[in-house]
This record gives structure tokens, C-alpha cells and sequence, in this order.
């Protein structure tokens, strides 16, 4: 070997100093580890999925319970604003309580003059104190609906009676009064005088009734004497049967009246069951009470 080969070798021993050979150890996770952990990931999902199905499930029956207590208060909006306005004493139930039926007013008055039983001068016209012109002034006319025989009061055919037989409307005006013709040129008597000589205008009878698990609201059928053929004589489409509500449970719907005295109004009373048809474990149960004012 050369002097200059081994001079090399020297310097390069002296700079970097002795090889050294290392050996590096790998390090990982044990079976046991990866065990524990996907343990403990799964607790978390599971809890986690829990959490949200259980959130979003709320959310579910809250909306549900929603829609139901939406229902309840439109039917009560609805049933109790159109019995209001009954004519005093023309509310009756049918024998199972799934139906209410009642004479709408659509405006009244106090009259002058008119063909009451022992005035048989006049029975063609009624003359009465005028109308507000925002008023219905086209209708069948009543004084005095008392009656022993609620059926006798939706017999408009009746003459004498309590409810006019033919339609009457405003044709003129007499000494301050509006004056009411019956349609036709027709004639008709009423029964007795009103003590304060009220007179209402009022539309044909309607009803609410539940059939299956709806609610309908029934109109423009004409007078139906006898109750017991009232579903019988009830409309079965558009627009004179009308959808109110559904989900009702089968049979659930029950009327009742109590009539009026010197002491109170009458009382309509009526419970029903709503039941949600996705769950039908929930159900809501409404009852509800309609005072009708006594002024015949």
C-alpha cells in the first residue's frame, strides 16, 4: 500500500472518528390496544346514534301532538262560532250524538208589523225596524221559536207557525221600516207574538256530523222534520258537505244539549278523540262546552 493511500486513511479516521453500527427498534400497538379501543369507539358510536335517534324522535311526536292539538282547536273554532248564531231553541241532537243540527241567523231585527195568528189583515208582509246594510236581508223569517216539540220548529211547512215557509226579502221601505215580502207573492202566519218583538232572519239548517273518522259540515240539505231521517237527508259532496277534520276516532264524537232556563243559556257539549294514523298509540281527547244565548 502507498504512503499517500495510507494518509488518506488516517485523516479520514481522525475526522470522522470510529463506525459505529446501531440497530433501531420498531414500535406498534398490541392485539390487546386495537381490542380496547375499537371497544370504546363502538360505546361512543352507539351512545352517540342513540342520542340522535332519540333527539330526532322527539322532534317526530312533538310535530305529531302538534297536528293533533291544530286539529282540535280548528274543529272547536268551527263548531262553537257557527253555534253561536243558532236560533234560540233550534238545536237538537240525533239518537247516537254523532250529529248536531241547528237554524243559522244571519240577521235580526225588531218588527213593526206582521202576520201573527188574530191580525188577519196583514199576512203578506212583515215591516221592521231597518237592517244594517251589511247584513243578510234574504231569508227564511222566525218570531218567537218556542216550542214543546223540537221537531215541530224545522217543520217550516206549518202554517201557522214559527219559521216562515218561504223565503222573504227587503222590497221597500215604509215609514222607516224595511217591509219583507215572502217570494211569490206567498202568504204565511206566525204562530205567537214575540214579547219583545224580535225577528230573525236565518238560513237553511246545518250540521256537523262525524262519519268513520271524519268530521263534515253539512249545509243548503232544506228543513228536516223529523230528526231521525236527518243523515238520511244529509248532502254527500262539495259544496254542501264539507270536510272539517279527520283522524277521529270511530265513534268517538258525542253531542249533548242542555236547554236553556230563566237562570242560564243552553249548553252544547261535545267530546271527541283525535288519533294520529301514523302512531295510533297517540290519541288526544278534547272537551268542550258552546253557550247559545236565549232571546226568542
Amino acid at each position: 500500500m502507498s504512503f499517500s493511500l495510507l494518509f488518506k486513511k488516517s485523516l479520514f479516521k481522525f475526522f470522522t472518528g470510529p463506525v459505529k453500527t446501531t440497530c433501531l427498534k420498531q414500535h406498534g400497538f398490541t392485539m390487546i390496544e386495537l381490542i380496547i379501543v375499537i371497544v370504546i369507539l363502538s360505546i361512543l358510536s352507539i351512545g352517540s346514534v342513540q342520542f340522535i335517534s332519540y333527539s330526532a324522535q322527539g322532534y317526530v311526536d312533538t310535530v305529531r301532538r302538534s297536528v293533533l292539538s291544530s286539529t282540535a282547536t280548528i274543529v272547536n273554532e268551527k263548531i262553537s262560532r257557527a253555534l253561536r248564531d243558532a236560533l234560540p231553541n233550534s238545536i237538537r241532537v240525533n239518537a247516537d250524538q254523532s250529529c248536531v243540527e241547528f237554524i243559522p241567523i244571519v240577521s235580526a231585527s225588531r218588527y213593526v208589523q206582521a202576520p201573527i195568528v188574530g191580525n188577519p189583515d196583514v199576512q203578506t208582509e212583515v215591516h221592521a225596524v231597518p237592517l244594517d246594510g251589511a247584513l243578510t236581508q234574504t231569508g227564511f223569517l222566525a218570531i218567537y221559536p218556542v216550542v214543546s216539540n223540537i221537531n215541530v220548529l224545522y217543520d217550516n211547512s206549518i202554517s201557522p207557525g214559527v219559521i216562515s215557509s218561504l223565503t222573504a226579502s227587503i222590497t221597500s221601505t215604509s215609514a222607516g221600516a224595511d217591509v219583507f215580502t215572502f217570494s211569490g207573492a206567498g202568504s204565511f202566519q206566525f204562530l205567537q207574538a214575540s214579547p219583545q218583538n224580535r225577528l230573525y232572519v236565518t238560513a237553511q239548517p246545518q250540521a256537523f256530523c262525524q262519519v268513520g273518522t271524519e268530521l263534515f259540515y253539512y249545509r243548503n240539505y232544506g228543513f228536516v222534520g223529523d230528526i231521525s231521517n236527518l243523515n238520511a237527508s244529509l248532502p254527500s259532496t262539495v259544496p254542501n258537505r264539507l270536510l272539517v277534520a279527520n283522524n277521529l276516532l270511530a265513534s268517538a264524537l258525542l253531542f249533548s244539549y242542555v236547554p236553556s232556563s230563566l237562570r242560564r243559556n243552553a249548553i252544547v257539549s261535545y267530546e271527541l278523540t283525535l288519533q294520529e294514523s301514523s302512531n295510533l298509540g297517540e290519541t288526544l281527547v278534547v272537551n268542550q262546552e258552546v253557550q247559545v244565548r236565549n232571546v226568542p
